[in-house]
């Protein structure tokens, strides 16, 4: 890829003494990256990460066999770092089209297990076609955004594939010959490969796939409006931490504390290959989910998979004293701002953004918390959270309040006492 540098140095004319003279206006400057990619139908169509072409003007790509093809943008979706790019097609290369092209078939990273043998592919360091080999190091790795040079929501597949700068985009395979993964960042304490090398698993390519035969530019991402989180060893399965309002999962009949235990014919192990599970679905149809409640009783569920809707962002900034949330900045998740925050796109509710020091709340609160419950209302919004908080800001006299919230994978309750206003002197 390659792109115009920004160069704010103009010409003009300068007096140096006695002197002057005049410089020309500087042009911009091209700067060119190398990235890698991976061809997933046969018709030139060709996988990679938003971040490789991203600042592009210009995108070539070249085959192993030598063949160099300009190509442009079909498809992004920053929140999962992907990008589809299609060949351009001209009367001059149109004999190159021809038979089409190589593909890779296509995985499931929720299928992969820790210990398997993979290998990734790529531009390492300018190197085209380097092959190196690793295993899985991990499956339903969150990383900080503050880790990764871009911004992914999703969980990671963790392997320790040698993958350095030119390798983004490139493929992640199996034994099998199959597409478990896009590479697309490491952590480095040298600026090269130390063994933590991360790829977007490939289920949340589909997506991608149906926005480019649909004809959209950006990605609709199923939904099924409720939060999630891990169950203690050795139980099995997903727990439901909250429910949204009007959603998908509560029009099922889903409620808060239901265990999900299976998605169709398939057994849920885990919370985070649910989640990679879930970005296969289509949006619009049904789905069979089987839920335990009350640890013993199983209930079938028919869920109707929604689209997430990229709404303005919801923030609350609390400053009142009467306030146990005071000091905290409050947002309602959704794909943008979990982005930000470094959380799973599909997790839904009101989320910690800030927690400011000297505050009610430092100490107590802190950023990325997922506010589930205040006293015995759940909730899911800010106005939820509002209205649920608003009897003890307004009362007179000393009160107590329960505040539930999920911290990663552990939910704490938070029992705060609030003493009367204070007089203004």
């Amino acid at each position: 890829t390659s792109g115009k540098a920004k160069d704010d140095r103009r010409g003009g004319k300068f007096n140096f003494g006695p002197f002057s003279f005049e410089m020309p206006d500087r042009a911009p400057q091209k700067r060119q990256a190398l990235g890698s990619g991976v061809i997933v139908r046969d018709d030139g169509l060709v996988i990679t990460n938003n971040h490789v072409i991203a600042m592009a003007d210009e995108i070539k790509v070249v085959l192993a066999d030598g063949r160099t093809f300009d190509a442009h943008v079909v498809v992004k979706d920053p929140d999962c770092d992907l990008a589809a790019l299609r060949f351009t097609k001209t009367d001059k290369n149109a004999k190159l089209f021809e038979g089409g092209f190589p593909k890779l078939p296509l995985g499931r990273g929720d299928e992969c297990e820790v210990g398997d043998v993979v290998l990734a592919i790529g531009n390492n360091l300018g190197l085209q076609g380097t092959v190196t080999q690793g295993i899985i190091s991990a499956v339903g790795r969150f990383m900080d955004n503050k880790s990764l040079t871009s911004k992914i929501s999703v969980p990671l597949i963790q392997t320790s594939a040698s993958i350095n700068p030119g390798s983004s985009g490139g493929a992640l395979v199996n034994m099998k010959g199959n597409l478990v993964g896009i590479n697309t960042a490491i952590v480095t304490t040298s600026g090269g490969n130390i063994g933590l090398a991360f790829a977007v698993p490939a289920n949340y390519i589909i997506p991608v796939l149906d926005a480019v035969d649909q004809g959209r530019k950006t990605v609709r991402r199923p939904y099924i409006g409720c939060t999630l989180g891990k169950l203690p060893y050795p139980d099995k399965g997903v727990l439901v931490h909250n429910v949204m309002k009007n959603g998908p999962a509560a029009k099922a009949g889903v409620v808060a504390k239901d265990v999900i235990v299976a998605l169709g014919d398939r057994a849920i192990s885990d919370s985070d290959r649910f989640l990679m599970m879930i970005s296969l679905q289509k949006i619009g149809e049904n789905v069979r989910l089987k839920v335990r409640r009350g640890g013993t009783k199983d209930v079938e569920c028919t869920l109707r998979v929604g689209e997430w809707k990229k709404n303005k962002e919801k923030i609350l900034v609390i400053k009142d004293e009467r306030n146990p949330l005071e000091g905290t900045t409050l947002g309602e998740m959704s794909p943008t701002l979990n982005s930000r925050l470094g959380l799973d796109a599909a997790m839904s509710g009101v989320v910690v953004i800030k927690v400011s020091p000297g505050s009610t709340a430092e100490g107590l609160f802190q950023p990325k918390d997922n506010i589930l419950q205040v006293d015995d209302k759940k909730i899911s919004s800010i106005a939820d959270l509002v209205k649920a908080i608003e009897p003890v800001v307004k009362s007179t006299t000393p009160t107590v309040v329960n505040i539930r919230v999920a911290r990663g994978e552990v939910v704490i309750e938070f029992r705060l006492s609030v003493g009367p206003p204070r007089s203004k002197l």
